[in-house]
């Protein structure tokens, strides 16, 4: 969908200072990418797998992977939400075990409130560890987080703790992740595609014994996912999507031959201002900064008044 101009410009204008200031290796992207054959956007399964069932392989259920790096192409480790489980299988301990990746758990795998908090006291211990790697001239100064304006990131006690350990975060306009998400636009084909070499590959020839069928599924699924992860942020392949962003650096410019970024037409703007009913009493985040004590307190009071 098409974006209006004044709206990209309006957010850099707001956020220029805080973006500008903020070093490119403590600037972060962090977005959710599913891991499921039914989903048509953000999906990474194997594009020649026409079904995920076979004879004593169970159909893999919905998982998510919330994904972040920074600016100069150092990779966060992702955050897998597997579905309805009370214990993280055993073939799945090793990933943890060496820091490759989290887990937790929800009823269906999806991203919420809680899973968003958990996600952000485990960036905030990685972080403090690589800020003693960083120069000592920025090792310091504030971290910024850029993402879209899932529901999930209302969540005020994980915002209180971003701003406690010296990190902002700041949300995408509305319908603008295709054209300003850095995960958007420069890494989630080249995931998808280095996704769908590793699970092929692993799958026809594991590389150990497995209890199941079902165990050698979700540890290929994992570690296909953290191989293609790591293989798809590069310094190049990052600094290139956030130039495409105008997001480092800070500019407009690199925008204004985006073909999403024009004047909406009359359908369009009807389209919109029928979204922007349906949404008219939900609380806007939008273009936002969350770690504002302002904007935290207003998140929670909203919370507050719609129980």
């Amino acid at each position: 969908m098409a974006c209006e101009p004044r709206i990209i410009e309006e957010f850099y204008d707001k956020h220029r200072e805080t973006i500008e200031s903020t070093p490119e290796e403590l600037i972060f992207s962090i977005d959710e990418t599913f891991i499921n054959k039914f989903k048509k956007k953000k999906v990474a399964l194997p594009e020649e797998i026409e079904h995920m069932i076979a004879k004593g392989i169970p159909n893999f259920p919905h998982i998510t992977a919330l994904c972040g790096c920074s600016m100069t192409g150092k990779s966060v480790p992702p955050l897998f939400v597997l579905p309805c489980i009370a214990e993280l299988p055993r073939e799945l301990k090793v990933f943890q075990r060496e820091r490759h990746c989290w887990f937790t758990s929800t009823p269906k795998g999806w991203v919420n409130r809680s899973v968003f908090l958990l996600y952000c006291i485990f960036f905030i211990e990685w972080l403090n560890f690589e800020r003693q790697r960083m120069p000592e001239d920025i090792r310091d100064k504030p971290a910024l987080i850029v993402c879209d304006g899932h529901s999930s990131r209302e969540n005020p006690l994980a915002l209180f703790l971003l701003a406690s350990a010296n990190i902002k975060l700041i949300v995408l306009p509305a319908h603008t992740t295709h054209i300003l998400q850095v995960f958007d636009v420069g890494i989630a084909k080249r995931l998808k595609s280095k996704f769908t070499d590793y699970l092929r590959d692993y799958i026809k020839a594991p590389k150990q014994e497995f209890n199941s069928n079902a165990a050698m599924m979700r540890y290929a699924i994992i570690y296909s996912f953290i191989s293609a992860w790591q293989e798809s942020v590069s310094l190049r392949t990052v600094q290139n999507a956030a130039a495409a962003c105008g997001l480092c650096p800070c500019s407009v410019e690199a925008l204004k031959h985006n073909k999403y970024v024009r004047e909406l037409t009359p359908a369009e703007k009807e389209l919109q201002e029928k979204r922007n009913y349906r949404n008219r009493n939900r609380f806007n985040i939008n273009g936002e900064e969350l770690t504002t004590m302002d904007m935290i307190c207003a998140i929670s009071d909203n919370i507050k008044k719609n129980l």
